[in-house]
C-alpha cells in the first residue's frame, strides 16, 4: 500500500514539474509599475517584462497613455547589446522599438518606460500592442509565434499634491520619447513598424542595413 501511494505522488510531482516548466517556457510579455499611487510631478516607472524559450533579436511595443495626466520620457532595456531605435511618436502613445544583432535571451525586464505625472487624476496605462523578433533562416526579421500579451492594464491614482521626480539610475542608454513629432502618415508603413538592423561587413567598412518588421495584428490577449 505505501509503495503505491509513493507511486501515486511520484506522478503527482511529475505532472506539476511539467506543467510549471511549460508556463514559464510560454513566450508572454506583460506589463508593471511599483506602485499605483503618484503625487504631481513624480516619476511613474512601467516595467514592461517578458518569458521567452526562444532567444530574440528585436522587439516592440506600445502603450496608451492620457497626455493630460502624463508625460512619457524615456524607454531603456537592461538586456546586453539591445539598442533603442527612434520612431515618430503621436500624442498619448509611445511607440518603443529595441533591436539587436546577435539572439538575446529575456527572461524578466524587458524594458522600463517613465513618465512625469502632470496633473491629479485617475488614468489607465494600458499596453496596447507588444511583440518579440527572431531572424528566420533567410536571414529576415520575423515575428516570434505564440507570444501572448498578459496584464495589458496598469490604474493610477495621481493626487494634485506636488511630489518630486524620481532620480533613479537608468537600465540602459535610454530612448527618448518625444511626442511633438508628428506620426508618419503613410498608410504602408503599420505605426508598430520594428526594424532590426544587422551589421555586415563589405570593402570599405561595415554596411548596416535596417531590416523593417511589418506585423499585420495585435497579439492575442491573455491574463498573465
Amino acid at each position: 500500500m505505501k509503495s503505491i501511494t509513493s507511486f501515486i505522488f511520484a506522478i503527482i510531482f511529475t505532472c506539476t514539474a511539467f506543467i510549471t516548466v511549460n508556463a514559464q517556457a510560454a513566450e508572454t510579455i506583460w506589463v508593471t509599475v511599483n506602485t499605483n499611487a503618484y503625487k504631481t510631478g513624480e516619476t511613474v516607472i512601467v516595467t514592461v517584462n517578458s518569458i521567452s524559450a526562444t532567444p530574440i533579436q528585436g522587439f516592440t511595443f506600445q502603450i496608451r497613455y492620457d497626455s493630460n495626466c502624463l508625460k512619457p520620457v524615456n524607454a531603456t532595456t537592461p538586456i546586453p547589446g539591445m539598442n533603442g531605435l527612434s520612431l515618430p511618436q503621436s500624442t498619448g502613445l509611445v511607440d518603443a522599438s529595441f533591436a539587436s544583432t546577435t539572439p538575446q535571451t529575456v527572461n524578466g525586464v524587458l524594458a522600463e518606460v517613465r513618465f512625469i505625472t502632470l496633473s491629479g487624476c485617475q488614468t489607465n496605462l494600458t499596453l496596447e500592442s507588444a511583440a518579440l523578433a527572431i531572424r528566420n533562416e533567410s536571414g529576415f526579421a520575423a515575428p516570434l509565434a505564440g507570444v501572448t500579451v498578459g496584464e495589458k492594464t496598469i490604474a493610477l491614482n495621481i493626487d494634485k499634491a506636488q511630489g518630486t521626480s524620481d532620480s533613479q539610475p537608468l537600465s540602459g542608454t535610454p530612448l527618448l520619447l518625444d511626442a511633438e513629432t508628428p506620426a508618419s502618415s503613410d498608410p504602408a508603413i503599420p505605426s508598430w513598424t520594428i526594424s532590426l538592423a544587422a551589421t555586415v561587413l563589405g570593402i570599405g567598412g561595415a554596411i548596416v542595413v535596417i531590416i523593417r518588421l511589418f506585423k499585420t495584428k495585435p497579439a492575442s490577449s491573455k491574463k498573465h
